[in-house]
């Protein structure tokens, strides 16, 4: 199968130097070895790899970057245009994997972590399910908390509204309660017309304390013609006289008519001939006038106005037997008392209006009685009309009187039934009244009782999602077995092992459970076995592989990072393409041993198959940034083990430059720094720090500037901030002027303290 043979173009790559087409080739083979610092674009580099892994653009690359790799088929695959054809033969380890192949878990007491993207995604997933699980039993406990609070609420308000309703019904033996309450808001009518008045709530309440019904009360039964007519006949006797009076005396005195009448009556009865009250004799003449004075005539009228009379007399007796018949307000029932009340008083005035009436009409006729032979005064009589309005009001009123004493039996005949009436009204009064508060309370139990349900579905749902995510965590997780024999074999001993458990792996040493996270190093340790384990999973076969690691050694000691190297070559060596890229000088030394035959091939007629690319990083002269170019490895780092002569190599250079824009000189106080631990470790071997080392070597070294020396002391000090060259990224805040003296100061420290290595050095250097 095909491998890549260059990276044909590149553009918009950060750090990485932009390429084209016409840019030396890279000469990639099936063995590739590429050496940088920290900060030369390595992870750069891995992500152009990692997106022919996935065929879309890696994420963590700038946006404007776009790259073309070259196979050695002649195909070309890159990026915006075309990134798909080697997915499934490109596998590429690097911090990346890491990230997102082994998550710790979080809130664990255990240090539990996951291994797999696949695994690590669920576990992600299922961490994050697992935090939201507090705040779901919280919303459970509120929700419930709130329904509580709420069906307390509900229930006073029911008990007490009920307590109300049963106080005012009093329904004694019967019960209201609660259920009787809630039934009663669904089904009664509680419109506006529910809410009694103060006067209708009384009598609808005095109706429901009966215990049995009232007495019936007969209508009032009145003829009111008699009072008409004793009016009439008094304003009409009041002007008639019986005749002539024929005795001259009489007619001066007619109030004397009727003396005179009954005393001549009395003596012609009696016989008497003698006047009982002048003693002195009755004459014939004067007996026979006196008995045609009185004639019949006399004697039919004075019976006419007796008569009419006694009717007047009558008509009073009736109406005051009809103002006494009146029942009073008890008598009635109370919602009727107010309307009744009101009917009487009026009743009353109308038959009072009417006595008047009628008594004025018999003083005109007791009058008449007296003075037969006289015309009455009938002024102060009321006329016809008057005296018809005021009986045709008394009838109307007693008319209105007798429909309430109708209603009022009606009620009374159907007891029972307009008691229950009288029983609902008073219920729907007081639910009306506490309508409002009922719907809102109603609302607010609803509301509650929703969210205790949805706080419980939601609570019971994200339970078993957390247990489905358990068990699929513990579905996809790979064999710890598989993954320890290759750590025991990366690591060079099994004191470190991964154990499966339920939630997960958790790392044991010495067969112990290691509290916290584990080291850097064991973490990529772990990350790269898992690596290895998969690379021919899913049906793929190492040999069609194109593997890419990034920087397997972190953070272990020499021992262990031999193991490591070692297992990466015994496992990978069959791949069909490898990368190894590395910031480590002991890992590249390791590489570079093992690849040494294959980059430079004893037979002359056998064609290389390793490449060993550095990746140089510069400041271009005029520019402000770095730029790493990827570049054939010097032959003082592919030849040499040790970054010493590399790094002599820029001394070097830089006393040889004149230009004030040397492309090395960001990092060549680092170097000198660097140069200056490695010769000193040798002229005066200790664990002291820089000064005492320097302070000791001028003291047997007089000869030396300690002026300058102490001036390179300063630079390497405060200007050089790693120990080595990977934090080199940025530059020097002393002048080119004093980096190029602390360059000449050291060169000339060592020519007067081992002039012998310093002569070695220029020759394999230069």
């Amino acid at each position: 199968m095909a491998i890549i043979s260059n990276i044909r173009a590149l553009s918009g790559a950060g750090v990485l130097a932009n390429r084209a087409v016409r840019t030396p080739t890279l000469s990639l083979r099936r063995y590739n070895l590429i050496y940088g610092f920290n900060g030369s674009g390595k992870s750069t580099l891995s992500r152009l790899f990692a997106s022919l892994q996935s065929g879309n653009r890696d994420g963590k690359l700038p946006p404007a970057c776009a790259f073309e790799f070259e196979l050695d088929d002649g195909a070309i695959l890159g990026c915006p245009d075309k990134l798909t054809g080697l997915e499934q033969r490109v596998l590429v380890f690097n911090a990346d994997f890491v990230e997102h192949n082994l998550q710790w878990a979080t809130g664990t007491a255990n240090p539990v972590f996951y291994i797999g993207r696949e695994q690590a995604e669920l576990a992600a997933e299922l961490a994050r399910q697992e935090a939201a699980v507090p705040a779901a039993h919280l919303r459970r406990t509120n929700a419930n908390a709130l329904l509580k609070a709420k069906e307390k609420a509900f229930a006073t308000f029911k008990r007490e509204r009920a307590r109300l309703v049963a106080e005012n019904l009093r329904l004694r033996n019967r019960k209201y309660e609660a259920p009787q309450l809630v039934q009663d808001f669904g089904a009664l009518d509680l419109g506006p017309d529910a809410n009694l008045t103060e006067e209708q709530l009384e009598a609808a309440k005095a109706t429901c304390r009966l215990d049995e019904p009232m007495a019936r009360v007969n209508e009032l039964a009145f003829q009111d013609r008699p009072v008409v007519e004793a009016i009439s006949q008094a304003r009409e006797l009041a002007a008639r006289t019986p005749g002539t009076v024929v005795i001259a005396e009489l007619s001066q005195h007619p109030d004397m008519v009727l003396w005179v009448k009954e005393g001549a009556a009395y003596h012609t009865a009696h016989d008497l001939e003698t006047c009982l009250f002048c003693t002195g004799p009755i004459q014939p003449a004067r007996r026979e006038l006196l008995e045609r004075a009185f004639d019949d005539k006399l004697e039919r009228f004075l019976e006419l106005v007796g008569r009419a009379h006694a009717d007047g007399e009558a008509a009073l007796s009736a109406l005051a037997d009809l103002r006494i018949a009146v029942a009073t307000l008890d008598a009635v029932s109370v919602e009727f008392r107010q309307p009744y009340k009101e009917t009487r008083e009026r009743l009353i005035e109308a038959i009072k209006a009417c006595e008047r009436l009628v008594a004025g009409g018999v003083a005109v006729l007791a009058d008449k009685k007296g003075k037969p032979t006289q015309r009455a005064d009938a002024g102060g009589l009321a006329s016809e009309t008057d005296v018809a309005e005021a009986v045709a009001a008394l009838m109307g009123i007693l008319g209105e009187l007798n429909g309430l004493l109708r209603t009022h039996n009606e009620r009374i005949d159907g007891f029972d039934r307009y008691q229950e009436e009288a029983r609902i009204a008073v219920r729907r009064h007081y639910l009306v009244g506490g309508r409002t508060e009922y719907d809102a309370l109603v609302a607010d139990h609803k509301a509650a009782e929703n969210e205790a349900t949805s706080a419980e579905a939601a609570l019971t749902h994200l339970t078993q999602e957390v247990a489905r995510l358990k068990s699929e965590v513990r579905e996809h997780g790979p064999a710890a077995d598989k993954i320890n024999k290759l750590i025991e074999s990366y690591l060079g001993h099994g004191e470190l092992t991964i154990s499966a458990v339920a939630e997960g792996y958790e790392i044991h040493r010495h067969g112990r459970l290691v509290e916290g996270t584990p080291s850097e190093g064991e973490k990529t340790a772990i990350a790269l076995c898992y690596f290895i384990s998969t690379l021919e999973s899913d049906g793929r076969k190492l040999k069609d592989l194109i593997v890419v690691v990034d920087d397997p050694i972190s953070s272990l000691d020499t021992k262990a990072l031999n193991f490591a190297c070692a297992l990466v070559k015994s496992r990978l060596d069959k791949a069909g393409q490898l990368f190894v890229l590395t910031h480590n000088q002991q890992c590249m030394n390791e590489f570079k041993k093992a690849w040494k035959s294959r980059h430079r091939p004893i037979e002359k007629d056998k064609d290389p198959t390793a490449t060993f690319l550095f990746m140089d990083v510069t400041i271009p002269k005029g520019g402000t940034a770095r730029s790493a170019s990827l570049v054939e490895m010097s032959k003082l780092l592919r030849d040499y083990d040790f970054e010493y002569h590399f790094l002599f190599h820029h001394v070097l250079k830089f006393e040889a430059e004149t230009d004030a824009e040397f492309e090395y000189a960001y990092m060549m106080p680092n170097v000198l720094r660097r140069v200056l631990d490695v010769f000193l470790a040798f002229r005066c071997p200790g664990s002291a720090g820089l000064a005492p080392k320097i302070a000791q070597l001028c003291a047997e070294f007089t000869d030396l500037d300690q002026d300058r020396i102490t001036a390179l002391e300063r630079l390497a000090q405060v200007e050089s901030h790693s120990e080595n060259l990977d934090d080199l990224i940025g530059f020097s805040s002393m002048t080119l002027e004093e980096t190029q003296d602390a360059n000449a100061t050291l060169l000339e420290m060592m020519q007067i303290v081992d002039p012998a290595h310093l002569a070695h050095l220029r020759r394999i250097c230069a």
